[in-house]
């Protein structure tokens, strides 16, 4: 991805001062602002993505430190409470 990220600007350069016949300066400082505004726009676009669907480092420590605690304090209940917690569960289910 990085090669191919290098490669469109250049490519891109050489096409418009090229084949389009644009001067070098202001296709290269055009090329150098759309390329910029491109690839910030697909970052944000990617950050976006992850807040949406909350595929972020935070919210996923959070959730293993949620299951962390239900897992501790799972294991610090007598059986009898587990067996009364179940009994409940299945209750609700049905």
């Amino acid at each position: 991805l990085s090669f191919f990220l290098f490669l469109v600007p250049i490519l891109g350069y050489n096409f418009v001062t090229g084949v389009l016949g644009y001067d070098e300066i202001e296709a290269g400082k055009w090329i150098g602002v759309g390329f910029t505004v491109v690839t910030t726009l697909l970052w944000a676009s990617t950050y976006i993505f992850r807040v949406a669907t909350k595929d972020m480092t935070y919210a996923k420590q959070l959730k293993d430190y949620e299951n962390a605690v239900i897992a501790k304090r799972l294991e610090e209940l007598d059986e009898d409470e587990i067996q009364a917690l179940v009994e409940d569960i299945e209750r609700d289910d049905f």
